[in-house]
């Protein structure tokens, strides 16, 4: 059977536990997935699951649609609202075989960096960030705005490592925007930028699409969308370690067959997704019906986008955030994403959704193996 777990007690220091109890007191807590179980035999396989943010949307409807009972592999979800730090923990020690939401981009990949034994095999989130400013400001970040000249001197908000800043400073960057002239103040939330912008005491903030619409209730507007420089630059990942990947890879294929088939239910059909998302992520249905179906700034994808990854890594070098000194092409396998979706092609092969799917991999992945136009 399919287990949905909280397991803060289990994971989390006590500092993080604190701030899971502040994320989540006003949630509406006591959501539970459904308890249908899933078929097949193995060991399951226990996942990270965020659910006071939509990160992990694919990976509940996985669950709480039956997709996972559909595909033979039991899933044990573990409630993890807390620092990314205990989630990456949790992977690292073997508690759990993947994680989905509530890492982001930026810490796996530093730790990538300074040895981790991590694997990405999956997308979970991408795009979701924005600049956010004064109405009589917005003009200031059109495109034709973004240039050393226009941006020197700004004194633009960030929460430091947040993926919405690394992809926005690498894209300046490769723009050939020296970034020493721009001040970048790193606060620590982003209530604090948005608060500090009403101020005066900074031009602009970035800020992540979960703080969107607080920004706008603080009469801030999006000046510019951060996917918009930066396309499909990457979130959270479906992060697993070499052992785990090598002990259970025909597990994470049926996983992943799931999270597509939960990905084209919320393309299709929102009527049905909705409350089977909304069953586990405590989010207010208007917000999630908003940031799931209607934010054309937010991607829910279970693509690895290793084109976008390596895009992203190349941008925390350019940041200073990292040195560079691994491969990150080594700790990127999209072959089970590929292997799933062929599958999927295989039984279904004028489904629009996973023609869609194989075009966004070309682009985001590499070329479709020719092996697999069979």
């Amino acid at each position: 059977m399919t287990k949905f777990i909280n397991h803060y007690k289990k994971f989390a220091t006590a500092a993080a536990l604190a701030a899971a109890i502040a994320l989540t007191a006003g949630c509406g807590g006591g959501k539970t997935a459904g308890d249908g179980g899933a078929g097949g035999v193995g060991a399951p396989l226990d996942v990270t699951i965020n659910t006071n943010r939509v990160s992990s949307a694919l990976t509940v409807l996985g669950e709480n649609a039956g997709f996972y009972k559909d595909e033979g592999v039991k899933v044990n979800m573990h409630v993890m609202n807390v620092a990314y730090a205990d989630i990456l923990s949790a992977l690292t020690s073997g508690k759990v075989q993947a994680t989905t939401g509530g890492v982001g981009s930026t810490a796996p990949l530093r730790m990538i960096e300074n040895g981790a034994d991590f694997v990405i095999i999956g997308g979970q989130m991408s795009l979701g960030a924005d600049i956010v400013t004064l109405p009589e400001r917005a003009s200031e970040w059109k495109e034709e705005n973004l240039t050393q000249d226009k941006l020197a001197g700004k004194k633009i908000g960030v929460v430091r490592t947040a993926s919405g800043d690394i992809a926005l400073r690498g894209a300046l960057a490769r723009r050939g925007i020296d970034l020493g002239a721009i001040s970048f103040v790193e606060l620590g939330n982003e209530p604090a930028i948005i608060e500090a912008i009403k101020k005066g005491q900074l031009d602009a903030g970035n800020v992540q699409a979960n703080l969107r619409d607080t920004a706008h209730q603080a009469g801030l507007v999006s000046a510019l969308h951060i996917d918009d420089i930066s396309p499909d630059f990457p979130c959270c990942r479906i992060i697993t370690t070499s052992k785990d990947l090598k002990a259970r890879r025909a597990d994470f294929v049926k996983f992943l067959r799931a999270q597509l088939k939960a990905y084209r239910m919320i393309q299709t059909d929102e009527a049905k997704a909705l409350p089977l998302i909304n069953k586990s992520i405590e989010v207010d249905p208007q917000v999630l019906k908003s940031q799931v179906f209607e934010d054309k700034h937010l991607g829910l994808v279970p693509d690895p986008a290793k084109l976008r990854v390596e895009d992203f890594f190349d941008s925390m070098k350019r940041v200073g955030y990292i040195e560079g000194k691994v491969n990150i092409d080594d700790h990127i396998d999209i072959s089970l994403y590929q292997e799933a979706l062929a599958s999927l092609l295989k039984e279904e092969p004028n489904d629009a959704t996973w023609l869609a799917l194989k075009e966004a991999y070309i682009k985001n992945d590499g070329p479709w193996p020719e092996a697999s136009q069979k």
